[in-house]
């Protein structure tokens, strides 16, 4: 893994050599600590702080950058990091290669201030499989030994997002002391489970440099006005339509016999209101499709001998039925611009959801067995939070990246959860009218 971590810093720092005749480049290297953020599943294998390190290549916003001058001189950087977990045995350490954004809040000739939104991959070196006790069958949950495991990563490749503030401090000749802190998350989005994953707080100091011939000109650039920012609107309506697929996997204590891939699908369609060149809001109808969601509960089993089986009493499922697998809602659609790509985090309610009827399970079944089967509107009171009562609700999220690779044509990858809990992950293609 450190030859990974090697060869990650090495492609980059070649990609900047590269790039060098072309582009006016920054280069940042820091030292990062911080700490995981306890919960149930990490909290018994914290033994020290995080710690590490971080190297970037970034683009200034200088001649073609035109949609990072739009955002005050913004700029775009691509790094890694190489980060120990505090616990060699359990935990191991994460490498990870990412995009990031500095959005400057305050450009001055004494210190420069913003925002550094991050996303990214990273692979982790301990995880679920390769910590469990020796001789211990992975699925087998009768005895306890699947506790005795780390229980937060189930995959070696997972998704990497964080949001920082940052700060830098001209000294002398293109250097500059940099600060930055914030919001770390490692995980897979329910790709492969266990997927409760690792919330960091996590903080670096180190050193920039950039050339000098260009540090008093992004200190102190021309903010665009708001007028300046409508007046670049070249269509102030714009209608899209998506289709994405992915799979996921099963809960790890979900079956005694092994865990499974289900298919899971979304179709977007959405109308956007484009008020300045930055920034678009919309509202959309989402269709999902999830394949976990023709399994049946244990207790029922016997009667669907073909299909799979949860045994995580979760979604009260007495039989196979496909049409369990659908949702369809509606959802507000808040996006930013930058350039080709577009950046948005889409919250919506459903409609049609056979779902909200079945969880939580003990409240489901105990309904059933009644004779007086739950019947919800669509909105109703839940508590997602805990294990006892655990359900999806009526309220979803999705955060979406996407980016246009023709004028009618763009790439969408997506994460759907419910609250902070993870449904799936998936990519695809859209058209935009």
């Amino acid at each position: 893994m450190k030859r990974i971590g090697i060869l990650i810093g090495f492609a980059l720092w070649t990609a900047g050599l590269f790039a060098l005749p072309h582009y006016e480049l920054a280069y940042r290297l820091s030292g990062t600590g911080g700490v995981i953020m306890r919960d149930g599943k990490v909290d018994p294998w914290i033994e020290r702080p995080v710690g590490g390190a971080q190297f970037a290549v970034e683009f200034l916003p200088t001649g073609r950058w035109h949609c990072l001058q739009q955002w005050n001189n913004a700029s775009i950087g691509v790094g890694a990091s190489y980060l120990n977990l505090g616990n060699d045995k359990m935990l191991g350490s994460a490498f990870a290669a990412y995009g990031y954004m500095n959005m400057p809040f305050y450009n001055g000739t004494h210190f420069r201030i913003g925002a550094r939104p991050t996303v990214g991959l990273a692979t982790v070196t301990k995880r679920y499989i390769n910590t469990l006790p020796e001789g211990y069958i992975p699925y087998n949950n009768s005895d306890g030994g699947f506790k005795q495991a780390n229980q937060s990563i189930g995959s070696i490749l997972n998704a990497y997002l964080a949001v920082e503030l940052y700060m830098d401090f001209p000294i002398k000749d293109g250097f500059e002391i940099t600060f930055n802190g914030g919001w770390h998350h490692i995980s897979n989005g329910s790709v492969m489970h266990p997927n409760a994953g690792y919330n960091m707080f996590l903080a670096a100091l180190g050193l920039r440099y950039a050339p000098p011939r260009l540090t008093s000109q992004l200190r102190q650039p021309r903010r665009p006005s708001t007028k300046e920012l409508r007046e670049e609107v070249d269509k102030p309506w714009a209608v899209e339509i998506s289709g994405t697929g992915g799979m996921k996997q099963n809960y790890y204590a979900d079956n005694k016999n092994g865990q499974r891939f289900y298919g899971v699908a979304s179709f977007k369609a959405a109308a956007y209101w484009v008020p300045v060149a930055i920034f678009r809001i919309g509202a959309g109808v989402d269709a999902f499709y999830d394949g976990y969601y023709s399994a049946v509960s244990k207790d029922f089993a016997a009667a669907n001998p073909e299909a799979p089986v949860t045994y995580f009493e979760k979604t009260y499922l007495k039989e196979s039925n496909t049409a369990n697998c659908f949702r369809v809602g509606l959802s507000i659609q808040p996006e930013f611009i930058i350039g080709h790509l577009t950046a948005g985090l889409h919250v919506g309610f459903y409609l049609y959801d056979p779902i909200k009827n079945l969880e939580p399970y003990a409240e489901a079944k105990a309904a059933d067995e009644a004779g007086n089967p739950l019947n919800r509107g669509v909105f109703y009171a839940y508590d997602y939070t805990k294990a006892s009562t655990y359900q999806d609700g009526w309220c979803y999220m999705q955060f979406v990246l996407k980016y246009h690779v023709l004028e009618h044509l763009f790439v969408q990858l997506g994460l759907k959860t419910h609250g902070v809990r993870a449904e799936f992950i998936d990519a695809g293609l859209g058209v935009a009218f």
